[in-house]
């Protein structure tokens, strides 16, 4: 069944990658070769409206297969779908098909509109781009959670390595016979081995891991391919054309004259010395230095210029640069690379503790002290590092959480939209046709419908109190959960009437209001990422939603509080409803109030953080 999950995963990657082709082809050239056959574009994206359709229906049946065994799992699968289907992906392929078109139905030739279909291709990406995204999601919190736990481990043993040097450089510096403390130092060196060879058997364990994904996934072996700086031809001299070697022509047309005897005394030496052919500082037949590096003199005595050495020298400059550019940046690469980062600073830290062994032994008490300082520097150096990386993953996390609750309030979303289509459909059959229409039947439909969405809303409220950063999203979320009982224990009494439908609009306003919060925030941390690549980035705030974001969603459940009060008071004024039911309803009103009272203070006096 894993199986089955990783195949829908790269096949989704795969339909992801097939419109940008599409995108950057969409425009042909002006002249095309003589020849060559158009390429029929509405045709292209004709089919990869079919691979889609294909996708987002194994969606479904590999969700059906996961059920029982994977239920979590399998809801992400249908979230998934419901997303896509709502995004109307499937509905924007034809529209670019049909902009595309060369051919009307008649078989007309028409003018394709290559403009807004390429607006519209890239609109569709990012749909895509989301939905894949949401089928990733759960993987990627798993991963990111394994690699917080890793990294809380490494930094607790790391601050236990810098406590007991810092206790051995204390006690060095009260002893007056130095040569005692050489046990106890060596016991942190022990240590500190221990845990470098603990780092280096995870980073094996990592590495061999991300070599496994790549080999499965075509993407990553092509972004590798492109963006690799390791890659030989960029370092390997070997590799490097001849116009990029300093003096390479010169050698090779010298090449018949140096086979000629040379009368300068120490040429053979020389030429022994410098195979490559370049000429050595000194020359012993150039008293006026006019053999320096750089500079040749040929058989007629005549010096060549330094122009060569110049143009190697840009050609290096060149190569240098294009290959600091290809270099990943510093916020990715302590993440990303299978190689822990800190690792070197801690085989410093080591080395300098066996080196104040030494220097214990030899009862240098000042160099001792001085190699027990740097090796606290740099076990520093490696906490920091490892802090940094913790931040990140952390980040990381919020983002897949945040990514994760709005996909959860779409779906619920858009089950409540049907739900309320429904109820006021119903409630528009009239009192004397309902037995006829089976009116009870649909009514007791749409309760279900509504249980099944309260079910869902009782999940998400449990992630969020797990969670615990957010006081307003949790009490939304509850109210909306009752709220979403009371309708469906109205609809149970066939009551679809006024008061029926306020709530079930009560609780789409709920819904649209958290998702546009939770978007908010998640255009805050990619807004966030992109200012940290370029040095500017802040830390990120501890709490689901920022502060402003929580009071405006405490307003919106007082005005919901309120909404209701007035239709229950105008229920009780009309005398249209049974007293015990409107008394229910009071005495939940009454404990929502106090809900939200304690939720205005706890976020007053910051308990969230």
């Amino acid at each position: 069944m894993e199986t089955t999950w990783k195949i829908l995963l790269l096949g989704g990657l795969i339909v992801l990658t097939l419109p940008q082709a599409v995108l950057q082809a969409q425009i042909p050239p002006a002249t095309p070769p003589a020849g060559t056959p158009a390429v029929d574009l509405s045709a292209t994206e004709q089919q990869i409206y079919r691979d889609y359709e294909r996708f987002e229906k194994s969606l479904f049946d590999v969700g059906e297969q996961l059920r029982r065994k994977d239920p979590e799992r399998a809801e992400l699968l249908y979230r998934a779908r419901g997303q896509s289907q709502e995004q109307n992906i499937l509905s924007e392929m034809q529209s670019i098909a049909e902009l595309l078109r060369t051919k009307n139905a008649s078989g007309a030739p028409v003018a394709p509109q290559y403009g807004p279909a390429a607006d519209h291709q890239k609109e569709v990406l990012i749909r895509m781009k989301a939905v894949l995204r949401l089928l990733q999601s759960q993987d990627e919190r798993e991963r990111v959670a394994a690699e917080i736990a890793r990294i809380q481990e490494l930094l607790k043993e790391t601050n236990k390595i810098i406590a007991r040097q810092k206790d051995v450089r204390a006690e060095t510096q009260r002893s007056k016979d130095v040569s005692k403390n050489r046990d106890t130092q060596q016991r942190v060196a022990d240590e500190t081995k221990k845990l470098g060879e603990k780092i280096d058997k995870q980073d094996q364990e990592r590495s061999q891991s991300g070599q496994d994904e790549q080999s499965s996934d075509p993407k990553k072996q092509e972004d590798q391919k492109q963006g690799d700086p390791s890659a030989p031809s960029q370092g390997s001299d070997s590799q490097k054309p001849d116009s990029d070697k300093p003096n390479s022509k010169d050698r090779n047309s010298a090449k018949p004259d140096s086979e000629k005897p040379d009368s300068s005394p120490g040429s053979k030496d020389d030429a022994k010395k410098n195979p490559d052919g370049k000429s050595p500082q000194k020359n012993s037949s150039d008293p006026k230095g006019s053999g320096k590096q750089g500079e040749q003199q040929d058989p007629s005595g005549q010096k060549q210029s330094g122009q060569q050495k110049q143009s190697g020298q840009q050609n290096q400059q060149g190569q240098q640069q294009k290959s600091s550019e290809q270099k990943p940046k510093p916020q990715n690469s302590d993440r990303d690379s299978p190689k822990t980062a800190g690792r070197e600073q801690l085989e410093q830290a080591r080395k300098e503790m066996e080196q104040a062994i030494e220097k214990l032994q030899q009862q240098q008490k000042e160099n001792a002290i001085e190699n027990q300082d740097q090796a606290v520097n740099r076990l520093e150096e490696l906490k920091a590092r490892l802090e940094e990386i913790l931040r990140q993953l952390r980040e990381d996390e919020r983002e897949s959480y945040l990514t994760m609750l709005e996909a959860r309030f779409q779906n619920m979303l858009k089950r409540q939209q049907h739900i309320n289509t429904e109820t006021a459909r119903i409630d528009r059959i009239e009192t004397a046709a309902r037995a006829q229409q089976n009116f009870a039947s649909q009514a007791d439909n749409t309760r279900k419908e509504q249980d099944d969405n309260a079910i869902e809303a009782e999940k998400t409220l449990h992630l969020l109190k797990e969670e615990g950063s957010s006081v307003a999203f949790p009490e939304a979320v509850q109210q909306m959960h009752q709220n979403m009982l009371l309708v469906a224990a109205r609809l149970s009494k066939q009551e679809t009437g006024q008061t029926t439908q306020i709530v079930e609009k009560l609780i789409v306003e709920t819904l649209e209001e958290m998702i546009a919060a939770l978007r908010q925030e998640l255009q805050k941390q990619q807004e966030k990422k992109q200012g940290q690549q370029g040095g500017q980035g802040q830390p990120q705030d501890p709490t689901l939603v920022n502060q402003l974001a929580e009071l405006k969603l405490i307003r919106s459940l007082q005005n919901q509080i309120n909404v209701l009060t007035r239709q229950i008071g105008t229920d009780i004024a009309k005398d249209s409803a049974d007293v015990s039911d409107q008394q229910q309803i009071i005495q939940d009103l009454r404990v929502r109030q106090e809900r939200l009272q304690r939720a205005t203070y706890d976020l007053s006096v910051g308990r969230n953080q």
